[in-house]
């Protein structure tokens, strides 16, 4: 009895296994399909800007406020863009320090990676000494547009102190909040540029 029992629950155990193989990696598909946002997690620290919006070099230097080159320096490069829709406080200018920082890290890839800074009309009437002295930076007005158009993309109001990575294309690609870690910042940007056939 004992021996005819066996070969009958190891065979139950084997069509178990089989139908377990067969539907899980659906199960898990569609579960991931619902929850994006637990594989984005794991491949980059910055939140990923979906649906993907565009911002022209145009819009972006709409109102330029360095040398007449300053276009030339943004094109075909990744940005770095900070947005100052008031006064360049603490936080900008903290912010401004994260992000050359960074590009510094970079070493040979800084020539692929341009900061830009997008200040409102206040900003642009008060004097921030840490805008001037950094040769680094371009600096351009903060339009209404393109205020409007990086709050449609991540979802709220863009702070001061956030900042959003622009592919050469235009594409609006990971914003990063706030108090961001500059370090993650950079791993995400190596990771971009390494497999990157752009910029």
């Amino acid at each position: 009895m004992t021996h005819a029992s066996k070969p009958l629950w190891q065979s139950r155990a084997l069509v178990i296994v089989i139908a377990l193989t067969a539907v899980v990696p659906f199960v898990l598909a569609w579960y991931y399909a619902n929850h994006p946002e637990l594989i984005e997690r794991t491949s980059n620290y910055g939140s990923l800007i979906i649906p993907t919006r565009q911002l022209s070099h145009d819009q972006l230097m709409a109102a330029p406020l360095g040398p007449v080159n300053d276009m030339e320096q943004i094109k075909g490069r990744w940005l770095l863009l900070q947005v100052a829709p008031g006064f360049c406080t603490t936080v900008c200018v903290e912010t401004l320090h994260k992000t050359h920082q960074g590009w510094l890290m970079l070493n040979k890839e800084m020539p692929r990676v341009q900061r830009i800074l997008l200040v409102s009309p206040e900003t642009r009437s008060r004097e921030v000494p840490e805008i001037a002295k950094d040769d680094a930076l371009v600096t351009s007005g903060l339009t209404p547009e393109v205020l409007q158009a990086l709050t449609s993309a991540i979802g709220k109001p863009a702070e001061e102190g956030a900042v959003v990575l622009v592919d050469p294309l235009g594409n609006l690609v990971l914003w990063y909040d706030t108090g961001f870690d500059p370090y993650k910042m950079v791993r995400d940007l190596k990771h971009l540029l390494k497999a990157s056939q752009i910029g």
